[in-house]
């Protein structure tokens, strides 16, 4: 049986960093806590739950100011409630849209 990350078509990088989300039915931004990112999705935690199916954009500041940032725009695809270390919230799921 395969594990999670073998079925995955890009491996995903471990980060712990702020960034921002804007649901695109409401324009609602809120900070939220990036866990993984990767070529094709990211996971992160928010402080609200977030549908399957949601629409919305995701920002990653860069470090470098003389750099742009990383901004795509993503669906959700799991959102599941967590109570521990890393933190308490919603672990939301998503893909990056193609562009």
């Amino acid at each position: 049986m395969l594990g999670e990350e073998d079925r995955r078509g890009h491996r995903r990088m471990r980060v712990r960093t702020a960034a921002r989300a804007t649901w695109s039915g409401t324009g609602e931004t809120i900070e939220v806590q990036l866990e993984d990112l990767s070529a094709t999705g990211c996971a992160f935690i928010a402080a609200v739950e977030a549908g399957s199916g949601a629409e919305l954009t995701v920002l990653v500041p860069s470090p470098d100011e003389r750099l742009p940032g990383l901004e795509r725009a993503a669906r959700v695809v799991r959102s599941d409630w967590v109570d521990a270390a890393e933190g308490t919230g919603w672990r939301v799921a998503v893909v990056f849209e193609d562009q």
